[in-house]
């Protein structure tokens, strides 16, 4: 998600002078470029013929956490504008973003599995205790 069309759409609907609404698109940005760096960092590691530590893991929780701010901030923008097909620029086009957001939480892994992945590998955390089945 390029936050210039973010920063095109504040500015089409008048938020530019908001300052949270100028904090958070600022937030998200941040947010994207750490992202993007940890991305490097892996490809860096596949390049060099080694395997991605726990950097796919990190990656994959940012690029939900991201998602689901850029989700908020333009449910915050928009309003009402983001459901209604008003036919007017920047505005029905979000919904099919917003509402695919949930659903990469899920997808190539839980965010609670990566939780785990990253805690266990990245912060030596032990492994949870097997439940009552064993597992």
């Amino acid at each position: 998600m390029s936050s210039t069309r973010l920063v095109e759409m504040v500015r089409h609907f008048g938020r530019d002078q908001d300052p949270l609404v100028r904090q958070r698109l600022a937030d998200i940005v941040i947010h994207s470029r750490v992202a993007a760096y940890t991305n490097q960092r892996a490809m860096a590691k596949i390049r060099a013929g080694q395997l991605p530590g726990p950097e796919m893991s990190i990656a994959k929780l940012s690029l939900t956490n991201n998602m689901t701010r850029i989700s908020e901030f333009v449910a915050q923008v928009l309003g009402p504008r983001l459901v209604a097909d008003t036919g007017e620029w920047g505005t029905y086009a979000w919904s099919e973003f917003v509402l695919g957001t949930p659903g990469l939480r899920i997808a190539g892994g839980t965010d609670e599995v990566m939780k785990n992945i990253v805690g266990e590998r990245v912060l030596g955390l032990p492994k949870e205790p097997p439940g009552p089945d064993g597992r």
